[in-house]
C-alpha cells in the first residue's frame, strides 16, 4: 500500500517532465503544467493548445496555479525533512513514522507503533531527556579525549620544534666541525711547510758544503796531475838529463796532500726529519687541541643559558633562546649538565668562573626532575657550592665549613661514592 506522501507526490507531478511542478501554470481546461514545460511544448508544436486535451488556450499567458504551487512547496519541504530524518535515523524504518520516544529497556528510539507492538510494557522517556542524561555521561570521556588531543597537539608542537632544532644543530655543528678541521688543516699545512723548509735548508747547506769539497778536490787533483806529468817527464828523460834534474824531481816528489776523506755528517739527517714524525707533530698539536674533562650537554640547558660552540663555556643571559621542550631540558632552574656522568669513584674538576660573582657548581642525580624547581635536598642529588653577590659563599648538602683556601679561590671538594666531602689535598674548583 502506497504511503500518503507517495500518493500526494503523484498528484503533484507534471505529466510532461515527470517531476514536481515548478512554477505551475493552469489552463482554462484546468490542466496544469510547469511553466518551462508548457512553453517548450507550445514552441515545439507551434500552437498554444493543452498538451493533454488539445484544447486551445485563449489566454496568451496562463496564470500561476498558486494553490498547486503552495502544495508543491510544502510537499518538497516535508520530503526534505523526511529525507533528513531518515538520514539521521529519526524515521522508523518499519512504520515510516517519526520516532519521538526513547525506550529505556532497549536503549533505542521508537515510534508510536513500536510502543504498542515491539516495546509493550517497556519504560519510555522523551528524546530530549534521554539525550540530556546520556550527553552528560559522555562529558567525562569527551573531556578526557579533548585533554588527550590538547596534549598530543602540544607534543606535536614540541616535535616540530625539535625537528627545527635538529636542523639548526646540524648546521651549527657542521660549521663548527669544519672550522675545527680548518684549524687542524692549517696547523698541519704550516707544520708541513716548516719541516719542508728545514729539510730544504739542510739539503742546500750540505749540498753547498759537498760542492766546496768537490772544488777543493778538483784543485788537489789538478796539482797532482801536474806533478805526475812532471815526474813522468823526469823518469822518461835520458840518463844525463835525469841525473841533472834529479834534485828538482825529488823536491817535486816530496809534495804532500791531505787524505781524501769525506767529512762525517755529509748526508741529510733523514732520521731527524722523519723519525716519529706523526708523534712529534701530534705533541705540538696538543697545544692547539686543548682537552676539557667536562663537555656541556646543550640539550639539557635552560633557555637562559648560552653555551660556546665548543661546549666548554656557558653564560646566563636575560634573553631566552627559543628551544624545544625536550625531556632532557631544564625548564624551571637555569641548569646545564655535563655530557657524561658517573656512578661512583672520586672525581675532581678545575672550573674557571672568570669575574662572575653569581654562580653555582655542583652535582645532581640523572633522575632529577627537570621540569620542576630542584629542591635543595640530598635525596635529589643536588649538592653544590655557590657564590652569591657581595662575595658570599654557600654550600648545599656538603656538611663542612669552607676552608680558608676556598675563600682565596681554591676549592677543595671531592665527590666520592655518592657523597660530597671535604678533601683538602684535592683541588677541585679553581675560581
Amino acid at each position: 500500500m502506497a504511503s500518503p506522501l507517495a500518493s500526494l507526490e503523484e498528484d503533484l507531478t507534471c505529466v510532461l517532465c515527470q517531476n514536481i511542478y515548478k512554477t505551475p501554470l493552469i489552463l482554462l481546461c484546468t490542466h496544469s503544467f510547469c511553466k518551462s514545460c508548457l512553453e517548450s511544448s507550445w514552441a515545439e508544436r507551434g500552437s498554444k493548445e493543452c498538451p493533454v486535451c488539445r484544447k486551445r488556450s485563449a489566454v496568451e499567458t496562463p496564470p500561476v496555479n498558486r494553490a498547486l504551487k503552495s502544495a508543491c512547496d510544502s510537499f518538497l519541504q516535508e520530503k526534505s525533512r523526511r529525507v533528513s530524518d531518515e538520514a539521521a535515523g529519526l524515521v522508523c524504518p518499519q512504520h515510516l513514522l517519526n520516532m519521538q520516544l526513547f525506550c529505556l529497556h532497549d536503549e533505542q528510539l521508537v515510534c508510536s507503533q513500536c510502543v504498542i507492538h515491539q516495546h509493550n510494557n517497556h519504560n519510555f522517556c522523551s528524546i530530549s531527556k534521554a539525550a540530556s542524561e546520556r550527553r552528560e555521561n559522555l562529558r567525562g570521556p569527551l573531556q578526557e579525549l579533548q585533554g588527550n588531543h590538547a596534549a598530543f597537539s602540544f607534543e606535536k608542537l614540541t616535535c616540530v620544534s625539535v625537528s627545527q632544532e635538529i636542523q639548526s644543530q646540524f648546521l651549527q655543528t657542521q660549521t663548527h666541525i669544519k672550522k675545527e678541521f680548518e684549524k687542524l688543516h692549517q696547523f698541519l699545512h704550516e707544520e708541513e711547510n716548516s719541516r719542508m723548509t728545514a729539510l730544504k735548508k739542510e739539503m742546500e747547506r750540505k749540498s753547498q758544503k759537498i760542492k766546496e769539497k768537490i772544488e777543493e778536490m778538483d784543485e788537489v787533483l789538478a796539482s797532482l796531475s801536474k806533478r805526475i806529468k812532471l815526474m813522468e817527464d823526469f823518469v822518461n828523460a835520458d840518463d844525463s838529463l835525469f841525473l841533472k834534474s834529479l834534485k828538482e824531481a825529488e823536491e817535486s816528489a816530496e809534495f804532500t796532500v791531505p787524505d781524501p776523506e769525506l767529512d762525517s755528517g755529509a748526508l741529510i739527517d733523514v732520521a731527524k726529519h722523519v723519525g716519529n714524525l706523526r708523534y712529534r707533530v701530534w705533541e705540538k698539536m696538543k697545544d692547539l687541541c686543548l682537552y676539557y674533562p667536562v663537555i656541556l650537554e646543550p640539550n639539557s640547558a635552560h633557555s637562559s643559558l648560552h653555551t660556546s660552540a665548543d661546549l666548554v663555556k656557558v653564560i646566563c643571559r636575560d634573553t631566552k633562546q627559543s628551544l624545544p621542550n625536550n625531556p632532557e631540558r631544564f625548564t624551571m632552574d637555569p641548569v646545564i649538565l655535563g655530557s657524561e656522568g658517573f656512578g661512583s669513584g672520586t672525581h675532581s674538576w678545575v672550573v674557571d668562573v672568570g669575574e662572575s660573582d653569581n654562580w653555582t657548581i655542583g652535582v645532581v642525580k640523572e633522575s632529577v626532575k627537570r621540569k620542576e624547581e630542584i629542591p635543595e635536598s640530598s635525596q635529589d642529588g643536588f649538592q653544590s657550592t655557590e657564590m652569591c653577590s657581595k662575595g658570599k659563599y654557600m654550600t648545599h648538602q656538603l656538611n663542612y665549613e669552607i676552608p680558608e683556601s676556598s675563600k682565596n679561590g681554591i676549592w677543595t671538594i671531592s665527590r666520592k661514592d655518592g657523597q660530597c666531602t671535604s678533601a683538602p689535598d684535592v683541588t677541585v674548583l679553581r675560581m
